[in-house]
């Protein structure tokens, strides 16, 4: 027979033969765990192997385990070749496993298992092997090889892994890679009974992947033999090759990528199932069916820019091939159905290969038979709800292992018990998307938490699950719920949707609830304009002429005599990303400031040894400064003392900065426009800076006091400068630094305002007006 040996193999497997027999070590081991642990000062390769005295090195350990035990590897580096020599039983597997990143390097490191049966290798490392490969299974059975990386160095002569007479055998969540492989994965024609699941095949070829090189990602020679879910990408001659003899295999939900060659080569085996798999960016055929193949179904892949020979790995002098091409005698017994083909941006035309002639779709059903539900089609919403489950290979979950689901939008057209199975390797899961957008309120300590931005899958959303990170967690039917913190800190807050089906999402973010001390606007004394953002993200500019709602900022404390800066407009945290920016939501290093106060009565934010300047008045404040000059000065402005208006207690009129601030201050106005609005800047101490609207300018008093109050000074010096002094009876009074004299309304309000008074009466007290 064509598979005698495979049977002879299989057969001593089960029985116990020769072959796989159960050698017991000469020394048997009573711990159910021998360790291995070279960092240990207490390691030794002649001790007892426990956790007190662990092995150094991983030969000693496995040169003594039975079956039933483990060897526990813990972290390094081992420059070793390991031979597993002794074999578990299928209830008692001997067991190698890296409890923290274990490595085998160097150029003859790997793991070898020859001859013996029902060993598992778990989380294990190896690289850099050249010669010999990373991973030597041979004349084996009952193997499991879970997790953990075999890689390569660069140009090897071996392939990295190598099954040679392996059965009822598997591999998964293996990351398989290397510079210039010569092979990812080889499974020679004795090798039955082996899934290859969940994997990553991967290799680099510099500067091309021109086919002539003649590497392959996996190469499957045995037959009954299993890939599934895998990812292979970036080989020079194929992707995968099953060879003549690898009858009765299934190739499914697997992603195959970029080779110089062809993604799929079926080479005269019988009976394969290549079924929802994706397939794309090869240089000749996505697929290729030739030699003696028979009864090869190819259904339900997605193929896409296979076989134009354009990109650049490619031998731009081979001719162009197909997405999907059948040679020789294989069209006689190979079903093609169910598949969607993509051929770049060349014509329809040239999708399908019948016997090295090009072709449309159609013609390709015409002269074959086939394809009666294939589509030319480039949209993957045209994949979904249209596979045939029924096909050979067919799985109920995707290369990710979700479950098949059924989009209510599509029409389900597909075939088979489940009529709403998708085509390729993955499934449109309606799966909801979670937003959500925390609005922080500093003065109340409080978050709401915003998910109406959260999109649904295939069903509504119904339920809205938020975390506020203290405990804290509440369901509703609605996307916004809010909650009040007992305590200042940083939480993580998340919302997770989720519809009728069951499928759900989260969306997750950081927030800091500090203690607000004030509220301000920082008004640039280099321009004389605040500072303003109204979009988070986007920089923070020094353009406006009042403090409106873009330019109004919680100062709140951030710990250790720094401040932090929180956006109310964007309810973002204004951080140094190189320009000042409303970003986040939470107060990293990047969001803490200190708080400078200049001798002039400025402020300065500063942040890692760097100040916020502003460049020009029309760019984004940056933090690049390292010296503190004009531009990086600004007034501190109490959102609760800016825009306001001076009522007179001499006449009860507005005070003006008459003639848009030309002619000096009066209190001659029965209402309040532009002309009688005033910010009073904080300049500490109790003293402020009356900074007019009508011209922004700082109120002086002229002539060091002895000329009337007038608005015509572009910063606040000593004759700009004022003690705000608030009176009993709820009015204010405002005392010159320059003279220590009182501003009043002088006769009665009739001449314009001057700081000459030496004690408070009527005329000199005012009302603050909103």
């Amino acid at each position: 027979m064509r598979h005698s040996s495979v049977a002879g193999l299989t057969a001593l497997a089960l029985t116990g033969g020769s072959l796989l027999s159960l050698a017991t070590p000469a020394q048997a081991a009573d711990a159910a765990v021998l360790y291995v642990r070279k960092m240990s000062t207490a390691c030794s390769d002649t001790g007892a192997g426990t956790l007190a005295q662990p092995y150094c090195s991983i030969a000693p350990a496995v040169a003594r385990v039975t079956a039933g035990q483990t060897v526990d590897v813990g972290q390094g580096s081992y420059p070793e070749r390991v031979t597993v020599a002794s074999s578990g039983t299928p209830d008692q597997p001997i067991t190698i496993l890296a409890s923290n990143v274990a490595t085998l390097s160097g150029p003859s490191a790997g793991f070898v298992i020859d001859g013996q049966h029902d060993i598992v290798l778990q989380n294990l490392r190896v690289d850099k092997a050249v010669d010999v490969p990373a991973l030597d299974l041979r004349n084996a059975a009952g193997i499991r090889i879970q997790g953990g990386s075999y890689a390569m160095a660069d140009a090897p002569t071996a392939p990295a892994v190598r099954l040679t007479g392996v059965a009822r055998s598997t591999l998964k969540n293996l990351a398989v890679s290397g510079k210039k492989l010569v092979g990812g994965m080889v499974l020679d024609a004795s090798t039955t009974g082996v899934v290859v699941s969940s994997s990553f095949v991967s290799t680099s070829s510099s500067s091309n992947l021109l086919h002539t090189d003649h590497t392959v990602g996996i190469r499957v020679d045995g037959p009954g033999n299993t890939l599934l879910n895998d990812i292979v990408t970036g080989f020079t001659d194929a992707g995968v090759v099953i060879g003549p003899d690898a009858d009765d295999m299934v190739l499914a939900n697997n992603q195959v990528n970029s080779s110089g060659g062809v993604g799929i080569h079926n080479r005269g085996a019988s009976g394969t199932a290549i079924t929802n798999n994706t397939v794309r960016d090869h240089c000749l055929d996505g697929i290729r069916v030739d030699g003696a193949s028979a009864g090869v179904s190819v259904q339900n892949n997605v193929l896409i820019s296979n076989g134009l020979g354009t990109q650049d790995y490619c031998d731009s002098t081979a001719d162009p091939t197909a997405e999907i091409g059948v040679y020789d005698d294989a069209g006689k017994t190979t079903t093609i159905d169910y598949n969607n083909t993509t051929h770049g941006f060349t014509p329809a035309g040239t999708n399908y290969s019948w016997n090295g002639t090009r072709m449309s779709l159609e013609s390709f059903r015409s002269v074959s038979g086939q394809a009666a539900h294939d589509k030319n089609t480039a949209y993957t919403a045209d994949a979904q709800d249209s596979a045939n489950s029924a096909a050979p290979g067919y799985q109920t979950t995707d290369r990710t292992g979700a479950a098949r689901a059924d989009n209510p939008a599509v029409p389900n057209t597909g075939a088979g018990p489940i009529a709403y199975a998708d085509r390729g390797a993955t499934e449109a899961l309606g799966t909801p998307v979670a937003n959500v957008d925390p609005r922080l309120d500093l003065g109340a300590s409080s978050v709401t938490l915003d998910a109406s931005a959260s999109t649904p899958g295939y069903v509504p959303l119904t339920s809205y699950v938020f975390d506020f990170g203290d405990g804290t967690v509440v369901t509703e039917s609605t996307p916004v719920a809010s909650h009040t913190y007992a305590a200042v800190g940083t939480y993580q807050v998340s919302v997770t949707v989720s519809g009728s089906d069951d499928r759900a999402a989260t969306s997750t973010q950081n927030v800091s609830v500090l203690r607000r001390t004030g509220t301000i606007g920082l008004l640039s004394l280099y321009n004389l304009r605040y500072a303003a953002s109204a979009t988070a993200g986007q920089g923070v500019v020094a353009d406006q002429l009042t403090l409106g709602a873009s330019g109004q900022f919680d100062l709140a404390d951030a710990g250790n005599g720094q401040v932090a800066l929180f956006s109310r407009a964007t309810r973002r945290y204004l951080g140094n990303g190189g320009s000042v920016l409303p970003l986040r939501t939470d107060v990293t290093a990047n969001e803490k400031f200190d708080l400078v106060r200049n001798s002039d009565g400025t402020v300065s934010l500063g942040n890692g040894g760097t100040y916020v300047s502003n460049p020009s008045g029309t760019a984004p404040l940056t933090v690049v400064a390292t010296t503190i000059g004009t531009r990086e000065k600004f007034y501190r402005v109490n959102v609760a003392e800016a825009d306001r208006s001076f009522k007179a207690g001499a006449n009860g009129k507005y005070v003006t900065a008459e003639s848009a601030g030309a002619k000096p201050l009066i209190a001659s106005r029965t209402s309040v426009g532009p002309w009688e609005r005033f910010d009073l800047a904080d300049l500490g101490n109790g003293q402020v800076g009356v900074f007019a609207h009508a011209n922004n300018r700082f109120v002086c008093a002229d002539n060091a006091g002895l000329n009337p109050l007038i608005a015509n000074r572009t910063s606040a010096g000593a004759w700009e400068t004022f003690t705000l002094i608030r009176n009993a009876d709820g009015t204010v009074s405002l005392k010159a630094t320059v003279n220590s004299r009182y501003v009043t309304a002088d006769s009665g309000g009739a001449k314009p305002l001057i700081a000459n008074r030496t004690a408070i009466g009527p005329w000199e007290k005012f009302t603050l007006g909103g």
